[in-house]
């Protein structure tokens, strides 16, 4: 993942991990219901910009 994050630094990103709550929406069919109980416990990541530094 740091090799990841230097190669997305360079443009300003970094990939963060994503604690946000998976939604728990069983009225929406994603047709991938056989692999829900691998996704709660997957790490799940984002990527945002990176914060502004003051030098």
């Amino acid at each position: 993942m740091r090799l990841i994050n230097a190669l997305f630094g360079l443009f300003g990103y970094e990939w963060v991990l994503d604690e946000t709550p998976i939604p728990d929406d069983k009225h929406h069919f994603t047709g991938a219901e056989e692999y829900d109980h691998l996704n709660a416990h997957t790490p799940r990541y984002i990527l945002r910009k990176q914060p502004k530094s003051d030098f």
